[in-house]
Parts: C-alpha cells; sequence; structure tokens
C-alpha cells in the first residue's frame, strides 16, 4: 500500500502535540477531563472509562488524516514491448503431404502442424497470420497478436484431395499472396516463412518474380524443403529422389532470408527453432501500477468513531460529568 498525497500525514504531527498538551493540561485523562470531576463519585465502570470518547475523537482524527493522505493499494504488473514483427507462415497442403516421409506412420502435414504451433505459441508479442497452399493459395487465419486464434485454425488445416482440381504446388501464386497480405503492414519487420515438400509445377506465377516483390516490399523470407520424395520402382524397391530446392534457395537469397533443409521431424522442429531465434526482437520491459483508492476503509470507520464518541459524550458520560 502507498500514499497519493502524503504530504497530509505531516497534520499527524500537530495532532500529537495537541494531544500530549491536553494531557499536560489534564493529566490522567486523554480527552482532558479532569479527575476532580470524579472526586467523591463511585469508581464505577463509566468513570473508570471517562477517558474513551476523547480516545475515540483522537482516533477517529488519525484515520481521517489517512484518508487525505489517498490510500492506495497497487497491482505492479510487467508489459513487454517489442519493436513489432508480423510473421506470416505459408504451408503446402498439397496431397504429397500426406506421406510419412519426415517421421513413420504420421502424415507430413501432421509432424509440420505440431511443429508449426510450438513457432506460433513461442510468438506471443507478435503478429501471425497462417496460409496454406496447393494450386491455390487459401488464408487461414489473417495477421493477428491472438496466438489461440492461430493455433485454432491450424488443428483445421488438412490437405486437398489428391489428384483434385486444387492438387498441385503453386509456390510462385503462394508467395505472391502472402506479398499482398504484408503490404500494407506497418510492421518493422516482415516475414514469410513457407515450407514446402515438392516443387513449383503451377507457372502461372513465376516464384523468382514473387520473390522481387517480396524483396521491393522490404520481405524476408524464409524457405523450408521439407521431407522426401520417395516412389516404387518397377521392381517395387522403395526409391528416394532428392528434391530440387533450388527454386527454394534462389526466394531466400533474392529476399535477404535463408533456406533450410529438413528431412525428418527433429530437423524440421530445429528449422523453426533457429528460425524463431533469428527473427527475435529486442524487448523492453514496462512496469505499470494499476492502482485503487483506500480512502473509504479510512473514512468508514473515522465516521463511525465520531458518532460513537458523540453518543457517548451526550450520554452516559455527559451525566457523569455534570
Amino acid at each position: 500500500m502507498t500514499f497519493g498525497d502524503p504530504w497530509f500525514l505531516a497534520l499527524l504531527v500537530p495532532l500529537a502535540l495537541f494531544v500530549g498538551w491536553r494531557r499536560g493540561r489534564s493529566p490522567g485523562a486523554i480527552d482532558g477531563g479532569s479527575e476532580l470531576v470524579l472526586d467523591g463519585l463511585p469508581r464505577t465502570l463509566r468513570a473508570r472509562t471517562t477517558w474513551l470518547p476523547g480516545l475515540l475523537l483522537i482516533l477517529a482524527a488519525v484515520l481521517l488524516v489517512g484518508a487525505l493522505a489517498r490510500p492506495l493499494k497497487g497491482r505492479e504488473e510487467a508489459r513487454v514491448v517489442t519493436e513489432g514483427i508480423d510473421v506470416l507462415l505459408v504451408v503446402d497442403t498439397s496431397s504429397s503431404m500426406l506421406q510419412d516421409t519426415l517421421e513413420p506412420r504420421i502424415t507430413n502435414l501432421d509432424v509440420v502442424k505440431e511443429v508449426v504451433a510450438q513457432f506460433v505459441a513461442a510468438r506471443e508479442d507478435d503478429r501471425v497470420g497462417l496460409m496454406t497452399f496447393a494450386a491455390l493459395p487459401r488464408t487461414e487465419c489473417p495477421l493477428t497478436l491472438d496466438t489461440d486464434a492461430v493455433l485454432q485454425h491450424l488443428k483445421g488445416v488438412k490437405c486437398v484431395q489428391p489428384n483434385g482440381p486444387e492438387d498441385g504446388t503453386a509456390i510462385g501464386v503462394a508467395l505472391g499472396s502472402a506479398a499482398r497480405k504484408l503490404l500494407d503492414s506497418d510492421a518493422e519487420s516482415k516475414v514469410v516463412v513457407l515450407l514446402t515438400d515438392g516443387e513449383n509445377n503451377i507457372p502461372e506465377v513465376d516464384p523468382a518474380e514473387a520473390a522481387a516483390l517480396c524483396k521491393d516490399l522490404g520481405i524476408k523470407v524464409y524457405t523450408i524443403g521439407a521431407g522426401r520424395s520417395v516412389h516404387r520402382d518397377l521392381l517395387n524397391r522403395v526409391v528416394e529422389i532428392e528434391l530440387r530446392t533450388q527454386v527454394l534457395e534462389d526466394i531466400a537469397a533474392t529476399t535477404g532470408g535463408r533456406f533450410f533443409r529438413a528431412k525428418d521431424a527433429d530437423a524440421l522442429a530445429g528449422v523453426y527453432e533457429e528460425i524463431d531465434d533469428l527473427e527475435k526482437t529486442e524487448r523492453e520491459d514496462i512496469r505499470y501500477t494499476d492502482y485503487d483508492d483506500l480512502y473509504h476503509w479510512f473514512v468508514v470507520p473515522a465516521a463511525a468513531l465520531l458518532l460513537l464518541e458523540l453518543l457517548l459524550r451526550r450520554g452516559p458520560y455527559l451525566e457523569l460529568a455534570a
């Protein structure tokens, strides 16, 4: 507890001097009553407590001085302020993400969703958005400080129907759409994290042109080549085909970002942790205190004491003094 106007507490000094002076004039009675008034009367309870009204008056005065000093109860809190980063997560949801090349018996998409969820939960002070893409981009969650909302939308992300009209890997289209989402951002830093397990096979937008657009807008792009591409040969043997990552590397280089290759779940988790570390900003702790006024806890008892003192003086003690 603290006081908003502590200088009022100085009134306690003259109050103490006044009480001392009254006691000096009339020893034995706080309220200034003389022992001579009681001389010859029976030592009843009233006589033995004739000092009570004066004490009540003094206590009421002390409480009123405390109320004038504005007693306050504070709740100190810390708020973290950052320069501000807008992070747009772009995740491939083409049918190839149904493979389990990152972790056995778990689809690549489910592994990615788990890792991305950890990344989102760690970005509490930044605006985070979520996009998915196959042949077409889809905004799952716009940029927001509400990480819980992003996580809820992330849970509902699914792969497109295999060989359906939306299947495909449109890296250029997705990156161009991400750039437009960040076009009006006023953040100090704008970042796109694009993950895919395939190669661009939709020619509508050249990935190089989309990367140039991101560079012009001051958007840094981190690209991730995830998983392994496998198929069965004529002898029914599983053969791994190395993912061609030159396009992803060029996008990262053009925009000042970095390219990462993750062939398993642990490597993918390490990639997002590294990106999280790379995009940390300086943080400043601002502490502030929210105060509640407590003067009524002083005024109400003071009023009660004054009322009691008045009743005593106008009642039994007045009769006693007479």
